[in-house]
């Protein structure tokens, strides 16, 4: 098991095998209860049914072989399912569990079930441990890093947001080799916007099995974090096409790595397009976006804008060689928006 050099103030450990093997040991080193007179204490293990149905018999044995039986708190992890109705669900069994101060919740799953634990665990009044079990590559190389977690409600994305302080992430690329088809190449747009903006090499490793996934998470972090000295708003690259896109069709025709690698292709310069196709062709992701006119995209762009207010609004754009930030008016920013939606429309 290695430590990945995530710059943050919790610990972040990589290993195949290591979430059944070492969480369960990991809180109870935290503790300080590895003795046999130890104090009871709970475990609540949040996930969504799929990942709960692969992996939640061999994660749970490594409680019960140290005699703690955990409770399993289920849901569906969609991206309509992120909402303040997940989160009084998820509140209302931890309550009945009667999770307090020195017991624990677990994440076991993707970004949606990261976010959902990590906000219930932030607003829950009885201060639990938090500890991130990431199934997918996209919850592996943002969620568990992004230091936020994000609500939606209705068509609307990323409304409600908190600050959230793990305590510790078991990133286990294990999980990978089972992910389904559908949901692989969801997890490619995040290290495919900050392979744009940092470090290009990072796509050509995207689909490279014979490259150690530990320093790739760790080159991943290093290019997040020199991103995020030099501006942290440059992490928004594309965010807004892309929630246009999530919104109107309700988060249902196009999942948010779909969405936001379409707003990314719309966003590079013409001159390194063809290149980004011929990646995006390999890896199974869209150029072209279907089922809607520009015209209900640019409606939903022009709601976003309003509210955030009366502006000017920070949008990343690519002027002479490099990716800045442009303050621009709203009809400014309707008009960049348009000829990138032009790309892909």
């Amino acid at each position: 098991m290695d430590r990945l050099e995530a710059n943050r103030d919790y610990e972040c450990f990589c290993g195949n095998g290591i979430a059944s093997e070492f969480v369960a040991g990991y809180i109870l080193e935290k503790l300080n209860l590895a003795r046999t007179d130890r104090a009871p204490f709970k475990v609540a293990i949040i996930s969504d049914r799929q990942v709960s149905g692969y992996y939640y018999n061999s994660f749970e044995n490594q409680f019960l072989l140290r005699n703690i039986k955990p409770g399993l708190i289920v849901y569906e992890a969609t991206e309509s399912s992120k909402s303040l109705k997940t989160i009084h669900d998820i509140t209302l069994d931890l309550a009945e569990m009667n999770l307090g101060a020195g017991d624990w919740i677990v994440a076991l799953g993707g970004g949606g079930v990261i976010d959902c634990a990590s906000f219930a665990r932030t607003i829950y009044s009885g201060k639990t441990g938090l500890v991130l079990v990431p199934t997918t590559l996209s919850a592996m190389a943002e969620s568990t890093v992004a230091g936020k977690a994000y609500l939606n409600s209705g068509k609307y994305k990323d409304v409600a947001s908190i600050d959230i302080y793990p305590d510790a992430v078991f990133v286990d690329p294990s999980f990978l080799k089972t992910v389904p088809s559908k949901y692989k190449n969801n997890g490619y747009s995040p290290i495919i916007r900050l392979a744009i903006l940092k470090d290009i090499s990072l796509i050509s490793d995207l689909t490279d099995e014979s490259v150690d996934f530990r320093e790739f998470l760790n080159r991943v972090y290093s290019a997040r974090s020199n991103i995020e000295y030099k501006n942290p708003e440059l992490l928004n690259l594309g965010s807004e096409i892309a929630h246009a896109i999530e919104g109107y069709f309700r988060f249902m025709n196009y999942s948010d790595g779909q969405a936001l690698a379409l707003s990314l292709y719309s966003c590079m310069p013409e001159e390194g397009r063809e290149a980004l196709g011929a990646i995006y062709s390999k890896l199974g992701l869209p150029t072209k976006l279907e089922g809607v006119a520009k015209s209900m995209i640019m409606k939903s762009l022009d709601s976003i804008l309003d509210r955030k207010g009366l502006g000017p609004y920070s949008v990343v754009d690519y002027d002479n060689g490099r990716w800045v930030i442009k303050s621009l008016t709203k009809e400014e920013a309707l008009q960049l928006f348009s000829g990138r939606l032009d790309v892909i429309c």
